[in-house]
C-alpha cells in the first residue's frame, strides 16, 4: 500500500493512505544511509515491519517550503500589513515555473484597500490571468470570496506559500473552518507577520488535500540568469523567438520580450522586476565566486 507523508520530521513521519488511514512510521536506516531525504507530500511504501523503505518518483519538489507532489501552489500575497510587493510575487512565480508547479495567486486582505488601491490590484489580477496564471482577490472577512479555491481542491493537493503574516492560515480556515489553523498578527514594530506555522503539514479537506507552510520574509533563488530569462512569468511563450537563442532580454537586438513590453503585452513593472532579479542573481554569483576563491 502507498502512503503519503502528511507531517513529521527526519525521525518520525505521519502517513495517510488514500482511504484515510493514518499511521506513524520511521524510515529504514539503510534507506537513510543512501542519502534518501523524505519530504511532506512524498508517496512512500512500507515493508512488513511498517517502516519506510521506498519513495515513489516525485512529480515535483520544492526546497522552500519543503514539499513534494503539489498540484497547485497558492502564492498568498498580502495587499496590506505587509504591503504588496510585485517583485516578491514575480520571484515566487519564477521559482514555481522553474520547478514545474502550477501557481495560483491569492491576493489577501482586500478589505484593507481603498477603492483606488483595489482597482490597481484588479489590474494586476487581469494581467497575470492574461499570461495564463490563475488569480483571485480574497478577504478572510468575506468567506465566500475563497469559493474558487474550494472548487480546485477536490482531487488535488493544494499548498499555500508566501510571506509571514500574508494570511495563509486565515485563508485555509475560510476554506475549511474545521481545520482550525493558528493565526498570527502583523507586527508593526518588526514590519512583518509573526511565525505561527512552524512546519509543513498536509490536511484532508473538501475531497482533496490542503498544505500549510511556514512563512518567510525573503526568498533567495538558486537560479542562473538564463533560468530567469526562461521561467520569469510571461516569458516562456517567447522562448526561441528572440534574435539570439541565449537572449537575456536586456540590450540585445530584436528581443521579443522587449517588444512585448513596448506593446504593453508584458507589464512594464513586471519587466523592471525581471531586470532587478537578474541584478540580484548576478550579485549572488559574485558572492559565491568570492567565497570559492
Amino acid at each position: 500500500m502507498v502512503f503519503t507523508i502528511v507531517g513529521g520530521n527526519t525521525r518520525q513521519f505521519k502517513l495517510q493512505s488514500d482511504n484515510g488511514e493514518v499511521i506513524f512510521s520511521t524510515a529504514r536506516k539503510s534507506f537513510l544511509k543512501q542519502a534518501k531525504k523524505l519530504y511532506v507530500g512524498d508517496k512512500v511504501c512500507l515493508d512488513e515491519d511498517g517502516c519506510i523503505y521506498q519513495v515513489m518518483p516525485r512529480e515535483n519538489l520544492l526546497y522552500r517550503p519543503k514539499i513534494a507532489n503539489v498540484d497547485y501552489m497558492c502564492v498568498v500575497t498580502s495587499l496590506k500589513r505587509p504591503d504588496f510587493s510585485s517583485y516578491l510575487l514575480d520571484k515566487f512565480l519564477t521559482y514555481l515555473n522553474f520547478q514545474n508547479i502550477k501557481p495560483y495567486i491569492v491576493f489577501t486582505k482586500s478589505d484593507l484597500l481603498s477603492d483606488e488601491e483595489l482597482e490597481k490590484i484588479t489590474n494586476y489580477k487581469h494581467y497575470y490571468e492574461s499570461i495564463g496564471i490563475k488569480a483571485i482577490i480574497v478577504s478572510a472577512k468575506k468567506p465566500n470570496s475563497v469559493k474558487p479555491l474550494k472548487d480546485i481542491i477536490k482531487g488535488n493537493t493544494i499548498a499555500f506559500m508566501g510571506q509571514t503574516g500574508a494570511g495563509k492560515s486565515s485563508i485555509i480556515n475560510c476554506i475549511d473552518p474545521s481545520i482550525e489553523r493558528m493565526v498570527g498578527e502583523f507586527s508593526e514594530a518588526l514590519g512583518r507577520g509573526k511565525h505561527m506555522t512552524k512546519e509543513v503539514v498536509l490536511i484532508p479537506s473538501n475531497e482533496g488535500i490542503v498544505g500549510d507552510t511556514p512563512g518567510f520574509s525573503s526568498l533567495e533563488l538558486n537560479l542562473t540568469k538564463r533560468d530567469a530569462s526562461i521561467f520569469f512569468p510571461g516569458f516562456k511563450q517567447y522562448l526561441g523567438k528572440c534574435f539570439y537563442n541565449n537572449c537575456l532580454h536586456l540590450k540585445e537586438k530584436e528581443c521579443k520580450i522587449k517588444e512585448a513590453v513596448e506593446k504593453n503585452i508584458i507589464l512594464k513593472e513586471s519587466y523592471d522586476n525581471y531586470v532587478r532579479l537578474l541584478e540580484e542573481l548576478q550579485e549572488g554569483e559574485r558572492i559565491w565566486k568570492e567565497k570559492s576563491v
